[in-house]
């Protein structure tokens, strides 16, 4: 339990960029046989510093604008060395952030979905998540198409996730279908009858 609470603490406050790998994945020889949990709440963005003031062209603006890395820690390689981990539960966002609130914070990108699929695929030991990603799937209501091919989630979560995805898709029809959740409370209720 230690290790558990150790790992994690590292992984919430690793800022990508910033904060040395080894550090996390020096402490695999010594937890690899002891943590069967992962819960991390939390992943830092890398941290975007403003460009020192004499790297602005003439007009103000950046020569050259780069993409800035926004990809959170990749678990992979620590994921693999976990002979024990049975389960992995993970948020992408900050805790806590307050005043600091930008949006940024919580961005998932194409780069972090790689990741993390490399990181599931990486770990054999994960149980059955099909019911953790079924209970996780409850408040998602947007969500309309899932692929589970090659995933190892048991028959019965399958079937249970693809009826979730169903009502979502019906949900879905019926809004479209509905233009009045697009119309003003007063227009909803129609005209007024002048000669009433």
């Amino acid at each position: 339990m230690f290790f558990e609470r150790h790992l994690e603490n590292l992984i919430k406050h690793f800022i990508p960029g910033t904060t040395d790998p080894a550090v996390i994945l020096d402490l695999l020889p010594l937890c690899r046989n002891y943590v069967r949990r992962l819960r991390v709440d939390q992943f830092l963005p890398p941290v975007q510093l403003p460009p020192p003031p004499g790297e602005l062209s003439d007009s103000g603006s950046d020569v050259e604008l780069e993409e800035p890395a926004t990809d959170h820690y990749q678990l992979r390689d620590l994921v693999a060395g976990l002979s024990h981990l049975e389960e992995l539960d993970l948020v992408y966002g900050v805790k806590d952030c307050g005043m600091n609130f930008e949006w940024n914070l919580f961005l998932f990108t194409y780069r972090d979905c790689h990741s993390l699929a490399a990181t599931i695929k990486a770990c054999h030991t994960l149980k059955d998540g099909g019911k953790q990603l079924l209970e996780g799937m409850s408040d998602n209501k947007t969500l309309l198409e899932f692929d589970l091919r090659l995933s190892d989630v048991a028959q019965e979560s399958e079937y249970l996730i693809g009826q979730a995805l169903c009502a979502n898709r019906e949900a879905a029809r019926q809004r479209a279908l509905n233009p009045s959740h697009f119309i003003s409370p007063v227009m909803a209720k129609g005209p007024e009858n002048p000669a009433g």
